[in-house]
């Protein structure tokens, strides 16, 4: 292009700007979106020709096309009814911007409409040929609603909420399910419509697992609308436990359930106390459970991780076990006998010397352990019983006392000793030379109190068949001890019943 083109361009360029500027136009689109009950906005702008000074002020008025109805003016008498405190001007007249706020939108709001300029001192126009219709919508637009539905615990997640509407004055409230993190932006569209974006960013929890992240937005006046999605959070066992039954007979079979909460859900593995593998799956058996059954644990397993769970141990109840290591023992020139029970419950133990039960000397329980230990006068007796019980059976066990000791004793006796020994024997022959004469057997204290203990027994005990009763073992009569607890009968005479029994036995 040579200067001289160039030259006639700038000067049409000129002229056309110029043109435009000086005549009478206006930007309105044809038509705008409104929701029933809020606002709309029409954007408008408008030119005129330079007043050169002319202009004192400007009065703005939007009318109908049909009948010239003023729907604004900034006198208010001028309005009709229907439009009345509805509308409003978004800024100055002066300033060419002619855009409209129609508030609580009507169905007959739909126009169409176009914008009339007053300026005093100088011109005024009316842009019929730029008319604006408004489409009345009765519900709101379908929300934009994204969110990465899959997340892993600890992970951040982000959530976008957009709305387009056509009331930038107002625009729509955001409200969200969760707490977090919200930003808010506003993005001016085509045709008088915005977009406006809520985002909500915080960090996923498995307490958010299958749970509906809602997006809640109230439009001016009052409209709204919700929308939402699930969210799937992955999260390594949680809450991992073992559900069973603690108490247990010995011999009886254990069912151990394993759970917890996890996403995905868990696969299960048991594992003895020492670590080694006993079973997959849910649930584990254990037969024939004893006393010595091990401790176990239960390890939920999934793509995130694995948790244990804590050690069970079954509590095992099972009957007395007297121990082989009960003994009585001479120490520094006293006899000792100790009983070593084991059981669960603890057992009730008891010592028996001939034909009395003796009060223990001392009884401690550790565990499933319980220890009696005697320390009395054993006089010339042999033999202690030891007696236990608790509720799923009763043993007894009969010691040896330290003979050796006994006769140490005797020898290192004081002269009293000695003459009382000596007064003993003689009675003693005595007894056989009367036993000799009359050929009667001779009838001891314990004759006596073995034939009195045989009658009380007979009357109090529960009424059995005879071969019944010929089966009945001591420990049944020491195990039976809470049908006498019932008719009012003493411990003592308990006792004193097994110990006749005993004897009888040995008889």
């Amino acid at each position: 292009m040579d200067a001289l083109e160039w030259l006639l361009f700038l000067c049409i360029y000129s002229k056309v700007t110029q043109i435009a500027e000086l005549s009478w136009t206006a930007d309105v689109p044809n038509e705008v979106k409104g929701l029933l009950g809020s606002c709309v906005v029409i954007p408008c702008s408008y030119n005129y020709p330079d007043p050169q000074g002319k202009a004192k002020s400007f009065t703005g008025i939007w009318m109908t096309t049909e009948g010239d109805r003023v729907i604004y003016h900034p006198t208010q008498s001028k309005i009709v009814k229907q439009y009345q405190s509805r509308t409003k001007l978004l800024e100055d007249a002066s300033s060419k911007n002619c855009s409209l706020m129609i508030e609580k939108l009507q169905q007959n709001d739909r126009g169409p409409f176009y914008f009339r300029i007053e300026i005093e001192g100088y011109d005024r126009a009316s842009y019929r040929k730029n008319k604006v219709s408004i489409s009345v919508m009765g519900e709101p637009n379908p929300t934009d609603f994204s969110v990465q539905e899959e997340v892993k615990e600890g992970q951040t997640v982000s959530a976008s909420c957009s709305v387009s509407h056509s009331c930038p004055t107002y625009p729509p409230d955001f409200h969200w399910s969760h707490p977090g993190v919200q930003h808010f932006q506003a993005q001016k569209l085509q045709n008088g419509q915005w977009n406006s974006t809520s985002t909500l960013t915080f960090r996923s929890n498995r307490t958010d697992h299958n749970k509906s992240l809602q997006c809640r937005v109230t439009y001016h006046e009052g409209k709204h609308q919700e929308t939402s999605k699930t969210i799937q959070v992955k999260y390594a066992p949680v809450n991992v436990k073992v559900e069973y039954q603690s108490d247990m007979n010995e011999g009886e079979t254990a069912h151990l359930k394993c759970s917890s909460d996890a996403n995905p859900v868990s696969s299960y593995e048991w594992h003895s106390e020492a670590g080694a593998l006993l079973n997959k799956g849910q649930t584990y058996t254990m037969s024939n459970v004893s006393r010595h059954s091990e401790a176990v644990y239960c390890t939920a397993v999934n793509e995130e991780g694995r948790v244990r769970s804590s050690t069970v141990k079954l509590n095992v109840l099972y009957a007395p076990d007297i121990k082989s290591s009960s003994k009585c023992f001479s120490e520094r020139g006293k006899v000792m006998c100790e009983c070593i029970v084991e059981s669960r419950p603890p057992s009730m133990l008891h010592f028996v010397l001939g034909d009395r039960v003796v009060q223990n000397s001392k009884v401690q329980t550790v565990g499933s352990v319980t220890t009696g230990t005697l320390q009395t006068d054993f006089g010339s007796f042999k033999f202690v019983h030891c007696l236990a019980n608790n509720t799923l059976g009763n043993a007894n066990l009969t010691l040896s006392l330290p003979l050796v000791d006994n006769m140490q004793n005797i020898f290192i006796a004081s002269g009293a000793g000695v003459i009382f020994l000596i007064v003993l024997i003689a009675t003693g022959v005595g007894v056989v030379k009367k036993w000799g004469r009359s050929g009667e057997t001779p009838t001891s204290d314990l004759g006596i109190m073995k034939a009195e203990r045989s009658v009380e027994l007979h009357h109090y005990a529960p009424t059995k068949r005879k071969e019944d009763r010929k089966d009945m073992s001591c420990s049944d009569i020491y195990a039976n001890d809470h049908v006498y607890g019932n008719v009012g009968i003493s411990n003592d005479f308990i006792n004193n019943s097994f110990i006749m029994c005993m004897h009888k036995q040995s008889e």
